[in-house]
């Protein structure tokens, strides 16, 4: 069985989650709960894909996307705050993403190519909206101080790298594998990727606790 670092730190952020739980429900993220659970059984399944005699795990990846992002579309609906006449365009632009999600996973690229198109759909609208609440949250913060001890600041700063990152990375992840580029003898992807997930978990971690010390 594997187990690799970034792996401890999801885990963590789980068990975050679960300790401060009801900080997450008081910013209206409670929704990370099953998302981390989700992100953590996928992950374990998916790095020890070769245990259930499977060739290779991209399908379980492009599992993940289809259930992960409608809870990320969800958590961003709350931490935008959305006004009245924004939510209809922000139910519009979420069913025409998962639409395009559905769509690639059965008939365009399938169950078993790296979905690459809905992975760089998911990363764009993650950039935008990701912007956007960072951009709320700076206009709403009075000091430098204050915004650093906003729990949306930390979950969108980290957010917003990682899918920076991941867009690049396995947006790219063909011409990656074709060409062989390696770091330290690891493909691009797996020598940078593992890093960028102990950031984006140990944010959100830091996160859920300022929740919860608001909350208290």
């Amino acid at each position: 069985m594997i187990f690799k670092l970034y792996q401890l730190f999801q885990l963590l952020s789980l068990l975050a989650a679960i300790f401060c739980f009801k900080g997450l429900s008081r910013f209206s993220i409670a929704a990370f709960l099953p998302l981390l659970l989700l992100v953590n059984v996928i992950e374990f399944i998916g790095t020890n894909f070769r245990l259930f005699g499977w060739a290779h795990n991209y399908f379980i990846y492009n599992i993940f996307t289809l259930l992960a992002t409608p809870l990320q579309l969800i958590l961003f609906g709350r931490m935008l705050g959305l006004k009245k006449n924004e939510k209809p365009v922000f139910l519009l632009i979420s069913l025409l993403c998962m639409l395009i999600i559905v769509i690639n996973f059965i008939w365009l690229q399938g169950w078993y190519q790296f979905n690459t198109i809905s992975l760089i759909l998911v990363e764009i609208l993650t950039i935008v909206f990701s912007c956007f609440v960072l951009l709320r949250v700076t206009v709403q913060g009075s000091e430098e101080m204050a915004l650093l001890q906003e729990p949306y600041f930390w979950i969108n700063a980290a957010r917003l790298l990682f899918a920076l990152i991941t867009l690049v990375l396995l947006g790219l992840q063909q011409v990656i594998r074709n060409n062989n580029i390696e770091i330290g003898q690891k493909s691009l992807y797996h020598a940078i990727l593992p890093g960028a997930n102990i950031v984006l978990y140990s944010a959100y971690t830091y996160a859920f606790i300022l929740c919860r010390k608001k909350t208290r």
